[in-house]
C-alpha cells in the first residue's frame, strides 16, 4: 500500500478532525523514529498513519481496537 492509498483509506473510515490529526502526527513520528534506527521510513510511516483506522468505531470496546483495523488492512492484502 502506498501513501495515497493510505490517505484514501484513513479518510474512508475517520471523520473526527481531532483523530486524523493525531494520526497524522504519529506518521511524523514513525517515520523520524525509522529514520534514526535505520528503518524503512514509508513502512513506519505507514503504520503510524493507520494505527487508530477503526478507533472511531472502538472506542467504547477497547478489546477490538486494532482488530477491525487489522481485518481491514487485509481485505487490502496487507
Amino acid at each position: 500500500m502506498n501513501r495515497d492509498d493510505a490517505w484514501k483509506l484513513l479518510n474512508e473510515h475517520l471523520r473526527m478532525e481531532n483523530l486524523v490529526k493525531h494520526c497524522l502526527a504519529t506518521e511524523a513520528i514513525m517515520r523520524a523514529l525509522a529514520e534514526r534506527l535505520g528503518k524503512d521510513k514509508e513502512t513506519w510511516g505507514l503504520a503510524g498513519l493507520l494505527h487508530d483506522l477503526d478507533f472511531e468505531r472502538t472506542q467504547n470496546e477497547p478489546a477490538k481496537h486494532t482488530l477491525e483495523t487489522a481485518a481491514v488492512l487485509e481485505k487490502h492484502g496487507i
